[in-house]
């Protein structure tokens, strides 16, 4: 089997993107598209095409050590940062399979710590959403929340209770309208904090000034 190399794009000074049948496969050096023979409108035949793909395999590697020592990954920010890279399919799975073995990357480790860390300072449902933008799944995600808040009850509540007194400092909020109370309600909510708790926390509120 044969790969046409359809064109080649500068990605920086050093590095070129080779794009197979259209598609973009790999990323190599300058030099080593001179030491592979790779041209636009010609083709690699399936034995460089195996030694190109075991280079950019074990650079692969590296590289994912090399972004593991910076900072904690969750698996898909991990894919997604090495195929920003230019890394084909390949090379990311041996990447995976490396640190897999040596356990680098735990979703559950790092949601709970992602939720350690915030919660203190933000809502369940902002934090539940980021971890899903992080590619966290659904299942970690419930686990590991219903865990903490189970253990920590009145987390939130006191949250939105500093918010609610910061934001009525020179305000009595037991004198406010039913339109100022509305707009801090939805201030509340937008801050990402259901309207049980919200309430809650304004009774506490108000309690405290009396």
């Amino acid at each position: 089997m044969e790969y046409f190399v359809t064109s080649i794009k500068e990605i920086t000074s050093r590095r070129r993107a080779v794009y197979v049948d259209y598609e973009h496969v790999f990323a190599l050096y300058a030099g080593e598209l001179r030491k592979f023979g790779i041209k636009e409108q010609s083709y690699i035949s399936e034995d460089v095409y195996d030694e190109i793909m075991t280079v950019l395999s074990k650079r692969a590697v590296i590289r994912g050590m090399n972004l593991l020592k910076n900072k904690d990954y969750t698996r898909a920010e991990f894919i997604k940062k090495l195929k920003d890279g230019y890394y084909p399919d390949k090379a990311v799975d041996a990447a995976l399979e490396y640190i897999d073995r040596y356990g680098y990357i735990d979703d559950d480790r790092y949601a709970r710590n992602y939720v350690a860390f915030k919660a203190p300072v933000k809502s369940r449902r902002i934090i539940e959403q980021k971890l899903k933008e992080k590619g966290v799944s659904a299942d970690i995600i419930a686990c590991v929340c219903d865990e903490y808040y189970s253990d920590n009850g009145e987390c939130e509540l006191n949250q939105v209770v500093s918010l609610i007194e910061k934001r009525t400092s020179k305000t009595d909020i037991s004198r406010m309208d039913y339109n100022e109370r509305q707009k801090l309600m939805a201030y509340l909510y937008r801050r990402g904090f259901n309207f049980d708790i919200i309430n809650k926390a304004i009774d506490k509120v108000c309690d405290n000034c009396m």
